[in-house]
């Protein structure tokens, strides 16, 4: 019980618990690996795929609570001269390339392809999983062709009509404004979804700024026109925020399935049943394990775990 209470005390003087724990269980003389995150749930996306590669070896997770806290245990580890050639440090790539001002990554650094992992997991690769493995619906199923178009279809508008909401965001980060995008519950009640078609609402517009903007400041029109043209709509999962990606994910699977249930209702067929885990939008849950890992990430543990 003493070391327990010693160990809460030295935690709570920590200014990253992560690195207290790191200390308390790094010994140079077993073969170990430590994996530093920005989330709990990032190691859904990145352990699985380690375990397989790693086999009995013994894997340590580390919620670092942030992309720059992960930086900075990363840089406190080397500076107090511990061994690193068994850790690994995971980041998101976040709109910081587009505002110049990139974390630095180094060989033992993994930073995303995309603006963020669950922009790796909102993709027609990961519904098809979901179609086979979680609804267990065969690819002879004229549904699940069906399906697959349906959500392809909301996606390439939906990146349409989120692309000013990013310029605006993006106008908001480099003027100063300190958007708190932590204030807004993905996208609900700003962007709509009807008949198979996304929309970004103008009153739904206008409470998200409310909800965002902390300091009362707005940013400059020409700025988000010049951000605006700036986005890539040929590459849209650079910018699009994950959160906001994985959201409209579930929203559009839900949608195509609820079509898909009407037709089968119609035809007197039995409906396809869809788990609470999808309902709930557990959607990093579903997947994690399930996916693909991106040939960066496959290339990052060619070169760490061994």
């Amino acid at each position: 019980m003493d070391d327990y209470a010693e160990y809460l005390a030295e935690e709570a003087k920590s200014d990253i618990a992560a690195l207290h724990q790191f200390k308390i269980l790094y010994d140079p003389d077993q073969t170990s690996f430590h994996f530093f995150f920005e989330g709990e749930e990032d190691s859904l996306f990145y352990i699985p795929e380690a375990r397989r590669r790693v086999g009995n070896g013994d894997i340590y997770l580390y919620d670092c609570g942030g992309k720059k806290n992960v930086i900075d245990v990363r840089d406190a580890i080397k500076s107090d001269d511990y061994e690193t050639r068994n850790c690994l440090f995971f980041v998101d790539r976040d709109f910081d390339d587009i505002l110049g001002c990139q974390v630095y990554v180094d060989d033992s650094t993994y930073i995303t392809d995309n603006y963020s992992i669950e922009n790796d997991i909102s993709s027609i690769d990961s519904l098809q999983i979901i179609l086979e493995d979680v609804l267990h619906l065969s690819r002879a199923n004229p549904e699940f062709s069906s399906t697959i178009r349906f959500v392809k279809q909301a996606f390439d508008s939906f990146y349409i009509e989120v692309r000013s909401l990013i310029a605006w965001i993006l106008a908001a980060k480099q003027g100063g404004c300190s958007p708190n995008l932590s204030n807004t519950n993905g996208l609900k009640g700003i962007v709509s979804f009807s008949d198979g078609k996304p929309s970004l609402c103008a009153e739904g517009f206008l409470e998200f700024k409310k909800k965002v903007v902390v300091n009362g400041r707005l940013p400059a029109l020409s700025a988000i026109i010049r951000f605006n043209r700036y986005l890539d709509p040929s590459t849209p999962k650079a910018w699009v925020r994950g959160k906001y990606d994985i959201w409209f994910f579930q929203v559009a699977l839900l949608a195509a399935l609820e079509v898909a249930n009407e037709r089968r209702a119609a035809a007197g067929q039995r409906k396809i049943k869809i788990p609470s885990s999808i309902r709930e939008g557990r959607i990093f849950e579903v997947l994690g394990g399930r996916v693909l890992p991106p040939l960066s990430l496959q290339s990052f543990y060619d070169r760490r775990l061994h």
